[in-house]
């Protein structure tokens, strides 16, 4: 009565005073537990209203229909007013929003001439909902030949979805999309499925259909290599078809490469998006594989609209008849934006030095500090630093071996030593 806590320095939480329902005779010594121990509060709610923006769109301008976007200047989008008559367009932080506090259904009419549009050249329509709670609406499509809807389950707050227009398509209509005319929201209910959310608030923003952007490919090639094709083992090159690992990409990190210039000495691998990716062998179950022991140097060439870093990692993987597995890599700084940039990685260095080069699986391309820009990889490939220059090493009989001695590279040829210059020693 004269205490009131603020509860922020709690320190213990006493169980006491056990008795029998009857609040006078003694429990102690009888069985007793507990679960569940927890404070909780009233979740917050986002209110009736959106204080707050999707993020704003990255499509390039030419690759967008816009409908109904302030980053594209687009109000091409009329409501209807069949089932909601109180639109209002909210200015949120510079960015336009479609809002009504008692959601119904509604249609909203294309703004073409006669309300259609063709836009079946375009792969995605992307709308941002808003919804106070989580909540189950219907997008409807609809054309003179054409309608169906679907269902999406929305989040409390904003809600970002990119919508294959296959995903209307019925068993027994396929449409073409070149005259839609509505697009209608509809069916509002809670996230049972079940209760009507009728009368709730709703609002949107962002709709507009796009397209992934056509890949502009590189004005210039990469160079051809001349290393002679016995001295080289390697992962992808146009060049190199004797010793080679039949390298591809995995996708993993990267999708949409595209093989240029195929079967031709300056083929190469680019994404118009490159984020990162590991490169492996173009089988379904790839093997490891052991670098000579004389290969000490890694090349690739690079393309990058943009000036970039990006780190090159080498992934082993061991086996039980003696191989380390082992994951290490080098960021290679400074690529310089719209050339072909020639990279080289001495092996005998750090961080290599320390492993055999056995058990190897994959190349992994990470760290692009330009994500999400171009990037192309050609003439990827290892190579023995001692035989450049000298031509058909696939027939050269001499015994070469490289190692280190006395802190410096050593090169071993017909029982002389050299070192990396070709200087006898």
């Amino acid at each position: 009565e004269d205490a009131t806590y603020d509860w922020k320095d709690l320190k213990y939480i006493i169980f006491e005073n056990y008795k029998l329902d009857d609040g006078e005779t003694s429990a102690e010594g009888k069985a007793f537990a507990f679960t569940n121990i927890y404070f909780w509060k009233t979740p917050e709610t986002v209110g009736d209203k959106p204080e707050t923006v999707p993020a704003a769109p990255n499509h390039a301008e030419e690759d967008v229909l816009a409908l109904f976007s302030t980053t594209y200047y687009a109000t091409n989008l009329t409501a209807k007013s069949w089932g909601v008559q109180n639109w209002e367009t909210l200015d949120i932080n510079g960015t336009a929003v479609m809002y009504t506090p008692t959601m119904a259904w509604d249609a909203f009419a294309l703004n073409a001439e006669d309300n259609s549009g063709d836009v079946s050249a375009y792969e995605k329509l992307h709308v941002d909902l808003w919804v106070p709670q989580a909540s189950k609406m219907n997008i409807k499509i609809e054309g003179p030949s054409f309608q169906n809807s679907i269902s999406f389950t929305l989040n409390e707050g904003w809600n970002t979805i990119d919508c294959d227009p296959a995903w209307w398509n019925k068993e027994d209509a396929t449409y073409d999309w070149k005259d839609l005319k509505y697009i209608i929201f509809e069916n509002y209910k809670l996230d049972d499925g079940e209760t009507s959310a009728e009368g709730k608030p709703f609002a949107f923003t962002n709709v507009y259909f796009w397209k992934t952007p056509e890949v502009k490919l590189p004005e210039v090639n990469p160079t051809v290599p001349t290393l002679a094709e016995g001295g080289v083992l390697a992962l992808f090159s146009g060049k190199y078809k004797i010793n080679t690992l039949n390298f591809v990409p995995k996708s993993w990190g990267t999708q949409n490469w595209i093989l240029a210039n195929e079967g031709t000495d300056t083929e190469y691998y680019y994404a118009a998006d490159f984020r990162w990716d590991g490169c492996g062998e173009d089988v379904e179950n790839p093997g490891n594989f052991e670098l000579p022991v004389t290969y000490d140097t890694f090349h690739a060439d690079i393309y990058v609209t943009v000036d970039a870093n990006l780190k090159f990692t080498i992934e082993a993987l061991g086996t039980a008849d003696g191989g380390t597995g082992w994951k290490n890599g080098l960021v290679v700084e400074g690529l310089k934006a719209n050339q072909w940039n020639s990279v080289t990685i001495d092996l005998l260095n750090a961080p290599f030095i320390d492993y055999q080069f056995k058990d190897m699986r994959y190349l992994i391309l990470e760290g692009f500090t330009a994500e999400g820009t171009p990037l192309g990889i050609a003439n990827a490939y290892f190579y023995d630093s001692a035989t450049v220059g000298v031509e058909n090493v696939e027939n050269n009989e001499s015994t070469i071996k490289k190692y280190i001695k006395d802190g410096q590279i050593v090169i071993e040829r017909d029982n002389k030593l050299y070192n990396v210059l070709g200087v006898e020693l």
